[in-house]
């Protein structure tokens, strides 16, 4: 991971590239959810049906060792990754905006394969620890070590446990020890950590 914070500064892209693997190296893919088995993260609500419909953005599937990113245009690539490193970054959104009362968080996965090295981005933190407690046949890496945290059932749940432990403490030693400064406030324009 030793170009994480090279590919965290760039736009996240938004959807499956053309050209495949190619253009995702060394970059961040922003993924609407994370399907793994039964558990569909973020939760989409009971609006699924209308946001399904006309949603484009990426889901990722896992299935065994492998997993499929699935775009609009029926565009879609099946990876096997030899590493899948799991973190989260907070976001102190609590601090510039009235409508959040606690940081919130985003999954991060570092895919690793033959032919790849890029990230995906995940909204909410549910992701990473479900991905890290029921990894299925993928090689999980738990950077942070999140398994050893009781994080409860919800974000909310998740983002208290983390703020008690302590976010600098989480990522202190890490390769993303950067990651415990906040992003937006302390210049670091992560521009694929952001809350939109």
């Amino acid at each position: 991971m030793e170009n994480v914070l090279e590919a965290l500064k760039k736009p996240a892209i938004r959807a499956i590239p053309e050209d495949g693997l190619a253009l995702l190296n060394d970059r961040t893919l922003f993924v609407v959810q994370l399907i793994n088995g039964k558990s569909k993260l973020p939760s989409r609500g009971s609006f699924t049906h209308v946001i399904g419909a006309v949603s484009t953005g990426v889901t990722l599937t896992v299935d065994g060792d492998h997993i499929t990113l699935k775009g609009r245009a029926n565009r879609e690539l099946t990876l096997t990754p030899t590493t899948v490193d799991v973190f989260v970054a907070e976001i102190k959104a609590n601090e510039y905006s009235l409508m959040q009362i606690a940081p919130i968080y985003l999954t991060f996965l570092h895919l690793v394969g033959a032919d790849f090295d890029f990230y995906v981005r995940v909204s909410g933190g549910r992701a990473a620890k479900q991905l890290i407690e029921q990894p299925q046949q993928l090689p999980v890496h738990d950077v942070l070590g999140l398994k050893a945290i009781d994080t409860g059932e919800t974000e909310m749940d998740l983002a208290q446990a983390i703020d008690h432990y302590g976010y600098e403490k989480l990522v202190a030693g890490t390769e993303v020890e950067f990651l415990g400064q906040d992003n937006i406030a302390e210049g670091y324009h992560l521009a694929s950590v952001t809350p939109h």
